[in-house]
């Protein structure tokens, strides 16, 4: 019911969304189709509640998009379900799990969190009533697992890098041969926010820095003032 959870978030876990993508994904590809064929697509016999539900999931966390001729992969999905290697997948599946406003702001503010002080504020100060946050921190806590969000946590928690280039591998991320490069830096932030910039290739050239600095300013304008 809309009163145990708020519509606006994902009812399901990325891990179980990305099980349904892989469903669609067998059975359609890259085809654009309306809600009941991409119900049946997902695993279910026909567009039901509980398949409507799932596939509106799927579209909070960026893996549907909804097209003039129905639902099709993203281009999201696409970096999850045929990555170039295990590390862009990683990313991919971080930046689904963060697609949803909530569970973003709660990665930020409660992600060490107990139950209890997620409960009380998804109540207190969202609405949500008992039942839907019990569904919405299970489901937040499962997606914050399955994309490792904590281990990035706790690695931008630790001690800051100084800027360096190094010679390690990343053959256990990504089974390449170990001629990859790492280069880190250490970022300062304000409101004790940690970042840290890394960049694998077997090169870094100025024009790869003046790439990525675009990219970065698309990201910034995709936040609210």
């Amino acid at each position: 019911m809309a009163t145990t959870r708020s519509p606006n978030y994902p009812a399901c876990s990325l891990e179980d969304a990305v099980t349904m993508l892989q469903n669609f994904w067998r059975k359609e590809q890259r085809t654009a189709v309306p809600a009941d064929v991409a119900a049946k697509a997902i695993g279910y016999k026909s567009l039901s509640g509980p398949a409507r539900t799932n596939l509106a999931a799927l579209k909070k966390y960026g893996l549907l998009i909804d097209e003039r001729q129905g639902m099709k992969v993203s281009p999201l999905a696409l970096r999850i379900l045929n990555p170039p290697d295990d590390y862009d997948k990683m990313l991919a599946l971080r930046e689904a799990a963060l697609k949803p406003e909530l569970f973003k702001g709660l990665s930020q503010t409660h992600m060490r969190a107990s139950d209890d002080a997620i409960r009380a504020h998804l109540i207190n100060t969202l609405g949500f009533s008992d039942t839907g946050a019990g569904t919405l921190i299970k489901s937040f806590r499962d997606t914050m697992r399955f994309a490792k969000l904590p281990d990035l946590e706790y690695d931008l928690t630790s001690e800051p890098m100084k800027q360096e280039a190094t010679q390690e591998t990343i053959s256990a991320k990504t089974g390449q041969a170990p001629s990859v490069h790492t280069f880190t830096w250490s970022l300062s932030m304000p409101r004790n926010v940690r970042a840290e910039l890394r960049l694998f290739g077997s090169e870094l050239r100025k024009e790869d820095v003046t790439k990525l600095k675009k990219q970065i300013e698309s990201i910034e304008e995709s936040f609210d003032e």
